[in-house]
């Protein structure tokens, strides 16, 4: 079972199993789990790579592909390509993380703010999506 123990309820349930199983001599394993993102940052997150992906066609910008055999292909940008070519490289660089479920929040907002700025130089502004936008 996990427990979250900043949460009252979570807390009193883990507190009365713990005593249940020490009173029953019972081996625990106890072990920290690090937080990731929430569902709803998830959320944010694609969103995000779908305005960036919707900003840059809308200017007239296209994917440069040379995966066929060294031939180049002019693409569209879609989500997968802003998250695939964007956002995983920096996140690679920045924290040897490969799967955006592994980020925390904190790193998150580094990745953002690193795109936010890349962006910016270039007078293009794409803010992190709020609540509303979802």
């Amino acid at each position: 079972m996990k427990y979250d123990l900043n949460n009252i309820n979570d807390l009193n349930d883990f507190n009365y199993k713990v005593q249940y199983l020490v009173s029953n001599k019972k081996l625990v394993e106890l072990k920290p789990i690090k937080i990731t993102r929430t569902t709803l940052q998830n959320a944010a997150l694609h969103k995000y790579f779908t305005m960036i992906s919707e900003e840059l066609n809308e200017l007239g910008q296209e994917f440069n592909y040379f995966g066929v055999k060294g031939q180049q292909i002019s693409l569209r940008y879609t989500p997968y390509l802003v998250k695939e070519f964007f956002w995983k490289p920096i996140q690679l660089a920045l924290f040897d993380i490969k799967s955006t479920t592994k980020l925390n929040t904190k790193q998150m907002n580094e990745v953002i703010d690193v795109i936010t700025k890349f962006f910016g130089d270039k007078g293009v502004v794409i803010p992190f999506p709020s609540v509303d936008c979802l």
